[in-house]
C-alpha cells in the first residue's frame, strides 16, 4: 500500500452487519417516467406528434425495456452489493479540520491501477510517520464475470477480493466487514492491522473502479486524533 504510510480507514456511523440487506439502491438512468415536467394532452388528441417527442400516429409510446425496470424495481439481495453506477475518478473530499494535506506518502503496493493519491496529517498536535488520513482511487477492477446485469456482485466475492487486498499487503482483519455508505452509495468498512499500524477502511466498488478511503494510527493515543477526522472526511466523499 503506502509507503511509510498505507492502510485503509473507516467510519461506523450508519454500518450494518454484513450479512444484512443493502438498503439503498441505486436509481437508474432512463427508469423514472417519460415526460414528467409536460402536459399530457388529454385522451384523443393530437397535439402529441412524433415529432414532438409524444406517442406516435399508431399510440404507441416509448417503453423501458423490462430488463432496466427489474434493475429498478428490485432491491439487491441480502447476499448481494450493489456497484456504485458513477465514474470514481471524478470524487472529490474535504480536508478535516486540524489537518493538512501531505506529499510525503506514496502508494508502494496498489492493490489495482492507481489514478489518484490524497493524504493528509494532523497539525495539533503533530504525530509522528504513519498517522495519516489517506483517499486513493483505482482503476482496472475486473470482477472476472460475477457482476450480474444490474451491476451487483455477490457479497463472497466482496470478501474474496478484500482477502486478496490484505494478503497483497501482509494485513488482518481486525473485526468482520459491514455495510455501510460512501457518498449515499453502498460499500463496505473494516478495521484492519498490519505489524507498524492499525487503520479503518471503506471501500466503495463500481464495475471496474475502488475508491479506497483510510484512516491509521500507530498506537492508542495516535488513535485518538486519527479516528475522529475519520467520518468527516468519508462524510465529506462525493461523486459526480
Amino acid at each position: 500500500m503506502t509507503t511509510r504510510a498505507g492502510g485503509w480507514c473507516g467510519r461506523r456511523a450508519r454500518s450494518v452487519a454484513w450479512a444484512s440487506a443493502v438498503t439503498v439502491v441505486l436509481a437508474l438512468t432512463g427508469c423514472g417516467a417519460f415526460g414528467g415536467d409536460e402536459e399530457t394532452p388529454p385522451p384523443g388528441s393530437t397535439d402529441g406528434s412524433s415529432e414532438a417527442g409524444g406517442p406516435d400516429a399508431s399510440g404507441d409510446r416509448p417503453t423501458v425495456p423490462p430488463q432496466l425496470l427489474e434493475c429498478g424495481q428490485d432491491r439487491p439481495a441480502d447476499d448481494e452489493l450493489q456497484l456504485a453506477d458513477v465514474d470514481l475518478t471524478t470524487a472529490t473530499w474535504s480536508l478535516p479540520d486540524g489537518f493538512e494535506e501531505s506529499f510525503s506518502y506514496v502508494e508502494d503496493n496498489p492493490v489495482e491501477t492507481i489514478d489518484t493519491t490524497w493524504y493528509a496529517v494532523p497539525t495539533d498536535p503533530e504525530l509522528p510517520t504513519l498517522n495519516v488520513l489517506n483517499v486513493v482511487v483505482y482503476t482496472g477492477l475486473d470482477w472476472e464475470g460475477l457482476a450480474d446485469s444490474c451491476g451487483r456482485v455477490p457479497l463472497d466475492a466482496v470478501e474474496e477480493q478484500l482477502g486478496r487486498y490484505r494478503e497483497q499487503i501482509g494485513a488482518e482483519p481486525l473485526d468482520e466487514a459491514e455495510m455501510t455508505e460512501v457518498a449515499g452509495m453502498p460499500a463496505v468498512t473494516q478495521r484492519i492491522g498490519l505489524a507498524e499500524y492499525r487503520y479503518v477502511g471503506y471501500w466503495l466498488f463500481s464495475e471496474t473502479q475502488l475508491l479506497h478511503a483510510y484512516c491509521q494510527w500507530t498506537d492508542e493515543s495516535a488513535r485518538e486524533v486519527i479516528e475522529p477526522a475519520c467520518e468527516p472526511l468519508v462524510d465529506s466523499v462525493s461523486v459526480g
